[in-house]
């Protein structure tokens, strides 16, 4: 009898047939699969800039997806060190559009504290305020930026090992 190891994972219904594929890449079959109508973590994919990355994210209704792989299939310890560095490569989110309400609502005050009066205070008022604001703005454009690049050298890593995993394949 050959001897099999196995995995179950949690998608997003709209991600199941391209986590499939994508479990499929290294050697993983489906078994089975049950879909779950209740709140759940789920793996799914979101935009950004076009691109797409994988992102763990709540959903009211998710799919269980049973795989199993050969332990006897060809350069299997190989396959499951690409397999770990792919699905470990690191996918942060950007910052979501509301949390730029309250830097934006500092600056809002400062102008509002400079136009309704003109003396020392407001001015002081205004400088404190706006620069609270502009610089929690600067480090969340900051943060935004620096995630959407992390995910783009992960997405490049990720073509990167499935270059290496089909390389594997036709040896």
């Amino acid at each position: 009898m050959e001897r099999t190891e196995s995995i179950v994972i949690q998608v997003a219904p709209s991600y199941e047939n391209a986590r499939i594929q994508e479990m499929a890449m290294f050697q993983w079959n489906l078994q089975g699969r049950q879909e779950i109508h209740e709140a759940g973590d789920a793996y799914g994919r979101e935009s950004i800039v076009g691109n797409s990355y994988v992102i763990k994210q709540r959903v009211s209704k998710y799919v269980k997806l049973h795989f199993v792989r050969s332990m006897e299939v060809p350069n299997l310890d190989a396959i499951k060190q690409v397999e770990s560095e792919y699905f470990n490569l690191p996918f942060p989110e950007p910052p979501v559009s509301k949390s730029y309400l309250w830097p934006l609502f500092f600056i809002f005050c400062g102008i509002v504290s400079l136009s309704n009066n003109k003396s020392a205070d407001a001015l002081n008022g205004f400088l404190v305020c706006a620069g609270i604001g502009i610089l929690w703005l600067y480090l969340k454009i900051k943060k935004r930026n620096t995630n959407i690049a992390v995910c783009m050298q992960s997405q490049k890593r990720q073509e990167e090992l499935i270059n290496q995993l089909q390389s594997l394949e036709r040896n």
